[in-house]
């Protein structure tokens, strides 16, 4: 895994060769729209299923595997971090993010795309100005610190026969 801090806060980071290629091709083999989900807390009303880890599945082994990351990630945040929670996301046509700010609760996220959407990445802002777009590739995305100025939203729209899947990592 590579991780690069996009400026001088050292809070924001880009992430690229997060997981192996086997886990990426064995993912790749997974008709997304067959497998069971859940609405993504306070989401209900977007159009983004949260997929269910089933045991044994390419999912919980990517969840596995992230885990097996804590003291990499924790050498970046400077931190020990006991455990990360994962979220894979799978967000359909029509799907966007206005800017906003993550729940303060929520304290250092990883996210990283696991598929190809053109035009669909995240972008971070500084009051109004754009301060980094993250490109929506596979195995690349992003690590933040949590903050008042970490505003980020999805402006694009996902278009019709886009594939737009991520995990989110709650590190704790």
């Amino acid at each position: 895994m590579l991780i690069t801090a996009i400026d001088d806060r050292q809070d924001l980071f880009y992430v690229q060769d997060v997981f192996p290629n086997e886990l990426i091709d064995d993912l790749r083999k997974i008709p997304l729209d067959t497998m069971p989900f859940t609405k993504m807390e306070w989401q209900e009303d977007r159009p983004r299923r949260k997929l269910a880890q089933m045991p044994g599945s390419i999912f919980a082994k990517i969840h596995d595997y992230i885990n097996e990351q804590k003291q990499t990630l924790g050498n970046v945040l400077g931190k020990d971090v006991s455990r990360i929670e994962t979220a894979f996301w799978y967000d359909l046509e029509g799907f966007s993010m206005i800017p906003h700010v993550d729940n303060p609760g929520v304290k250092d996220v990883l996210q990283v795309y696991l598929s190809d959407c053109s035009n669909a990445g995240t972008v971070f802002y500084d009051d109004q100005q754009e301060r980094i777009k993250f490109e929506f590739k596979t195995n690349t995305g992003y690590l933040m610190m949590n903050n008042k100025n970490q505003k980020h939203g999805v402006p694009n729209t996902v278009g019709k026969d886009a594939i737009r899947l991520s995990i989110y990592c709650w590190i704790k």
